[in-house]
């Protein structure tokens, strides 16, 4: 039999229909069609939805870094947490809705939020208008402080407002404390050692520990002999950023930043730098001051 037999004898099968028939076919056929062409709108807003949250979500991860970065002292470039998280938000099609600075400005939290574009349930009213996304990012001191890379020269201004950060303070709160005292100290990297100095040009080792101590307005003994009188006894295992660290018979003062690093004035023709305590098999006592 050829096609052309089959499908004459298929038209006149469907002529012979009557027309409910025929429109029944219509009408189901026009069913499926709108049934497949809702499914297909319904999964591109699917997939909308989902692009949208994670948009927001890597414009919440970069406002956070942003922010953290502005609202550390040591870090800052003075344009502010809230305004670069804006700025970051928005180059990643977002709006800020939320911003916490906490820790002293170690750590930033950041809720944006980014309209969801929709083909189909938005117009049914089906949906939200936007989603959120929150993050957070912190500046990790004792990685920071025991990096051995960082370099930081004089800074009045930025002093000031780590000084500004200890006054605001809780005062039982010894670890922000310690923590800025490190942070003070860092400033003076790169200084040359002069016996008998106290700064803020130069500096020997106890000059060194006595000037960063007073920056938060505690006064400590001048000579190392002395220092290690202040505070309280901790060993070695115990040390804790600010702790104060001696050797040579306490001849030799330095301050433990963490992570197995402290910082110190050497000896004449050497500057103030960051050394490995792992280096030092001549510790002879160590000491808590705050």
């Amino acid at each position: 039999m050829s096609r052309q037999s089959v499908g004459a004898r298929r038209e006149r099968a469907v002529a012979g229909l009557p027309w409910t028939q025929r429109g029944g076919v219509s009408i189901a056929a026009l069913g499926c069609i709108a049934l497949i062409l809702m499914l297909c709108l319904f999964t591109a807003d699917v997939g909308l939805y989902l692009s949208a949250r994670g948009q927001a979500q890597n414009a919440a991860d970069a406002a956070a870094l942003a922010a953290v970065q502005e609202s550390f002292p040591l870090f800052t470039t003075g344009a502010g947490p809230e305004s670069a998280a804006r700025k970051f938000a928005k180059a990643n099609g977002a709006s800020v809705d939320r911003l916490d600075i906490s820790d002293g400005g170690q750590r930033a939290t950041v809720r944006v939020a980014v309209n969801t574009k929709s083909l189909l349930l938005r117009r049914l009213g089906i949906g939200p208008d936007s989603v959120s996304a929150i993050s957070a990012a912190e500046v990790d001191i004792d990685a920071l402080l025991a990096s051995g890379s960082i370099w930081y020269t004089p800074d009045p201004a930025t002093i000031k407002a780590l000084k500004s950060l200890l006054s605001s303070a809780h005062p039982k709160d010894s670890h922000s404390a310690a923590t800025l005292v490190c942070l003070l100290a860092l400033q003076h990297l790169g200084k040359p050692y002069v016996w008998g100095a106290t700064g803020p040009d130069s500096f020997d080792c106890s000059g060194l520990i006595c000037y960063v101590y007073a920056q938060i307005g505690i006064q400590l003994p001048r000579v190392t002999f002395s220092q290690v009188c202040t505070g309280r006894a901790v060993s070695p295992s115990e040390l804790a950023p600010g702790d104060l660290i001696f050797f040579r018979h306490n001849a030799h003062v330095g301050m433990f930043l963490g992570g197995g690093w402290f910082i110190h004035a050497p000896h004449t023709g050497d500057v103030v730098r960051i050394s490995p305590l792992a280096s030092r098999s001549d510790i002879s006592a160590c000491r808590r001051v705050l």
